[in-house]
Order: C-alpha cells, then sequence, then structure tokens
C-alpha cells in the first residue's frame, strides 16, 4: 500500500472563552457539513470539554489518503469556513496530522538493530549447530557437502525468519516494556 492510500487524521485543537462557545460551535458545524463533500472523507469526531477559564475544543476529520485532505486543506470553501470561523477570538488553535495509523493498531517493536543483530546471531549459531546435527542423523553419507550446506542454511533462514526472529522480537520488546513499567512506578 502506498502511503499516499493510508487513512489519515487531521486534528485541531481549539481553547477559547466560555462566552463564544456557540458561535464557534456553529462555525464548526458548517466547516464540517462542507468537509463532508470531499473526495476522500469518511467522516468527523469533536470532543468538547470545559476547563476553569475556557472550552477546549478537539476536532477530527479522516480523509482516506494525505493527497485527498491536501486537496481539501487547499480548497476555497474550507478557507471560507476558516476564516469565518477566526473571526471569533480564541485563546489557542494547535493542528496536527496522522497518517502512520498501524503504530496505534499493532505494538512497535521497540528493539534496537544492535539487539536485533545479537538475536540473528545468537540463533545462527544455535539452530546451525542443531540443524548440522540433524542433518548429520537423517541425510545419507553420500549426500554432497555443498547440497547438505545450501539445505541447513536454507533451513536455518527460513526458520530465522518466520519463527525464531518475530518471537525474539515480541519476547524482548514485551520485555523491555515491562522493565520501562517497573521503572516508571518506582
Amino acid at each position: 500500500m502506498s502511503n499516499d492510500a493510508r487513512p489519515v487524521l487531521s486534528i485541531i485543537i481549539r481553547r477559547f472563552d466560555h462566552d463564544m462557545k456557540d458561535q464557534i460551535m456553529q462555525s464548526v458545524r458548517q466547516l464540517q457539513k462542507v468537509a463532508s463533500d470531499q473526495t476522500g472523507y469518511l467522516g468527523h469526531h469533536n470532543s468538547l470539554s470545559k476547563q476553569a477559564d475556557f472550552y477546549e475544543l478537539v476536532n477530527i476529520f479522516t480523509f482516506n489518503s494525505r493527497k485527498n485532505l491536501e486537496k481539501w486543506e487547499k480548497s476555497d470553501r474550507r478557507k471560507t469556513c476558516l476564516a469565518e470561523l477566526d473571526r471569533h477570538p480564541q485563546v489557542a488553535t494547535k493542528h496536527t496530522q496522522f497518517d502512520e495509523l498501524a503504530e496505534l493498531l499493532h505494538p512497535v517493536s521497540r528493539i534496537s538493530k544492535i539487539e536485533i543483530v545479537v538475536i540473528l546471531i545468537f540463533w545462527i549459531l544455535v539452530l546451525g549447530a542443531i540443524l548440522n546435527f540433524i542433518a548429520d542423523l537423517l541425510l545419507p553419507v553420500g549426500f554432497s557437502s555443498v547440497w547438505r550446506s545450501v539445505l541447513v542454511i536454507s533451513v536455518n533462514v527460513l526458520l530465522i525468519s518466520y519463527i525464531f526472529l518475530p518471537w525474539s522480537s515480541n519476547r524482548l520488546t514485551s520485555l523491555k516494556t515491562r522493565f520501562a513499567e517497573y521503572r516508571s512506578r518506582k
């Protein structure tokens, strides 16, 4: 999947005085109505919370790709709605985008390159010794040493790539996460 084909969130956080709530919410609803007509628009969500000195409004717009979000951000209709919204005094406005949503859905591996290298070396040595031992037991005596090496290396690479490296990476990430949580509790 290309980078452009991933869903993207546009998150805007606005803070404004209590007396501006009705005007700003009306402008935000108009902005969202206009956004809903745009190509690639997937939806929106609002979260309004009342603080002691201000309201905080979090607007989330979702588009099916960065390209469609950029079209929306350049559209004249959006600019008109934002000009109307910006007429109302606001304490602060912050805007950010997320397009690597897969990182939010799955735990990210927290192991470094050197840790991966150490894991690979460990499994190459251990599995290499085990596979050579098994090959000595199972392969006929007249089996070519070249083909024996190719077979042992191929099985070793497959086992490491599909079983042992992913498993070891997950275990190490889990251990590091637990250790970090333990340290943060102290």
